[in-house]
């Protein structure tokens, strides 16, 4: 039996700048992304409703919801989506508040379309291997210990963990 093909990375990429939403989609779509676009916090919003993306590129500087408040909003949410922000603020306190709010990376515009690329390629990376080690259950003998949900078992019985 052969392995059902992998579906493309879904990238999400928020700019009130449509030239730099094209040039974004046309590229990654190139790459084999699936591409996701919205020019604003609302449109995000909508988007994520009803589509899972698997990275956000987030700009910083957009009419009504900024860049960082929507970083804090969805990190305060819980939503654990990585997210790379790509913005014309390069000083080097942006980029540290950035990375504090929580976004996972930080690239300022203009931007090399070729690692902007690597940059989301690593971070999926990242990403695919944590869901996998999150998932993984480890036994030995009659002791069984679940990571994803931190649970473990002694011959099927429960045991607590503190």
């Amino acid at each position: 039996m052969q392995n059902p093909t992998p579906r493309p990375n879904k990238i999400l990429v928020v700019d009130d700048d449509a030239r730099i939403r094209d040039l974004l989609r046309r590229y990654l779509s190139q790459e084999g992304f699936d591409v996701l676009l919205a020019e604003d916090g609302k449109s995000l919003t909508r988007i994520m409703l009803r589509e899972t993306a698997d990275l956000i590129v987030l700009d910083l500087m957009m009419p009504g919801e900024d860049g960082l408040s929507i970083c804090r909003r969805l990190r305060a949410a819980g939503e654990a989506i990585p997210i790379i922000m790509l913005t014309a603020k390069g000083e080097d306190m942006d980029k540290i508040l950035g990375l504090e709010l929580g976004a996972d990376d930080y690239m300022t515009k203009p931007f090399n379309i070729l690692e902007v690329k690597a940059r989301i390629k690593t971070i999926l990376r990242r990403a695919s291997a944590l869901k996998d080690m999150a998932r993984m259950e480890v036994s030995a003998k009659d002791l069984s210990i679940n990571i994803s949900n931190r649970t473990a078992t002694v011959r099927g019985e429960g045991v607590a963990l503190t």
